[in-house]
């Protein structure tokens, strides 16, 4: 018969002796759970507050937009109950388990996909893997925090689930705050994202989750080496990266990060806000039969909306070319509280912009820079469009520029 293997006990007592302190009273995973999902609801709330609430009425229209969010949230939710339930011993984590959330997050891209147009699946530009990385940088942190505080005998697994959790939150931001994830085009830029995040979050885990082998350090020296590389996370690594996270969450959500500016719009706003200040017509204007006269023999259509039925009276017009002589005209209706300013000008051709936008009677309208506009192509009177702006809420606008065509 074998000699049994005699346990040193002092010796184990003495290597792990230095890891013993007070510790609080480990929450369940349930609880920990809850207090993560209210980091992410105040983390949507401060995106859809920074962005517009216009961003949720798109969501709202875009069906296959909608269902994707609601599976990348679901997905997050799932593996981060899997990650905290991990870090208690015999409750480990399973390969499996993040594939099937796999699969879900794959899912919610086939009805994102299904619920967009061809023509923004081609063009839209994807979210940069900077981009995707700020958004989960603090949903990240404070799960991997939580997991932190029990014992995950799995660390590179629970780690990667942590990971893929905050990913899947990272994605269903991006649908809300209208940066929905566009495939073919994305599809690269998402599997390598999602990769470096996941594996990134493993490396974090076998790093800063396995307990088990720092408890079983051989050596003093490496013991009180790993003892100080602890400590020095613990005490400033970890609070630098807290605010460095919150910093990354912000920069990506600041909405002037995200306006791709529209030359015809900016056009339309700028003479808008000039003529708050001071509106002086340089063609008659007296009634809108010579202003359209005057519009005509400048080489523009003879084309105008009438917004006095609805309060808006007509100041008059202005004829001002661009620098590369591009002819341009501007309208001024003014009501008692603002106005309506539509631009005409010629362009080489109709390429409306890429963005969430309704459509009434080929009249499409868009909210941007806190304006509703109105952009037309106006047909039969050579290559030119309109853009109608005013700084009023986007259904009341459209109410307001249908009730003129009529």
């Amino acid at each position: 018969m074998l000699p049994e293997h005699e346990i040193d006990y002092e010796a184990l007592i003495n290597r792990s002796i230095k890891d013993f302190q007070p510790v609080k009273r480990l929450w369940p995973a349930g609880v920990r759970l809850v207090c993560w999902i209210l980091l992410e609801t105040a983390i949507l709330s401060l995106a859809v507050w920074l962005r517009g609430y216009d961003s949720l009425r798109t969501l709202f229209h875009n069906h296959g937009q909608l269902v994707a969010a609601g599976l990348c949230i679901s997905a997050s939710i799932v593996t981060a109950f899997m990650a905290l339930k991990s870090a208690i011993p015999g409750r480990e984590l399973s390969w499996p388990q993040l594939a099937i959330t796999i699969v879900v997050v794959a899912a919610a891209f086939g009805f994102e996909l299904a619920g967009t147009p061809s023509n923004e699946i081609i063009e839209a530009a994807p979210p940069s893997i900077l981009q995707l990385f700020g958004l989960a940088a603090l949903p990240w942190l404070s799960l991997f925090l939580a997991v932190r505080r029990g014992v995950p005998l799995q660390p590179k697994v629970t780690g990667a689930a942590v990971g893929l959790a905050a990913f899947c939150f990272a994605l269903a931001l991006c649908q809300i705050i209208s940066q929905p994830i566009r495939l073919p085009n994305s599809a690269i830029v998402l599997v390598l994202s999602c990769a470096a995040f996941i594996v990134l979050s493993a490396l974090a885990g076998w790093f800063w989750l396995n307990w088990i082998a720092c408890w079983q350090q051989k050596y003093v020296a490496a013991e009180i080496s790993t003892n100080k590389w602890a400590a020095l996370n613990a005490g400033t690594v970890f609070p630098l990266a807290l605010g460095a996270s919150i910093v990354a969450l912000l920069f990506v959500l600041n909405p002037a990060r995200h306006i791709a500016r529209i030359p015809d719009f900016d056009l339309a706003i700028e003479g808008y806000e000039r003529a708050l200040v001071d509106f002086r017509p340089n063609i008659p204007s007296t009634s809108m039969e010579t202003m359209l006269t005057a519009y005509v023999e400048h080489g523009m259509p003879a084309y105008m909306w009438d917004f006095g039925p609805e309060g808006f009276a007509l100041v008059g017009g202005r004829w001002d070319p661009l620098p590369d002589g591009t002819p341009v005209t501007y309208t001024w209706f003014r009501g008692t509280k603002g106005g309506v300013m539509c631009m005409f000008r010629q362009t080489d051709a109709f390429n409306p912009p890429l963005l969430a936008h309704d459509e009434h009677h080929h009249l499409l309208f868009y909210r941007y820079r806190n304006f509703s506009l109105c952009l037309i192509n106006v047909g039969g009177y050579g290559n030119f469009i309109s853009v109608i702006a005013a700084p009023m809420p986007l259904k009341r606008f459209e109410n307001l520029v249908l009730a003129a065509t009529l």
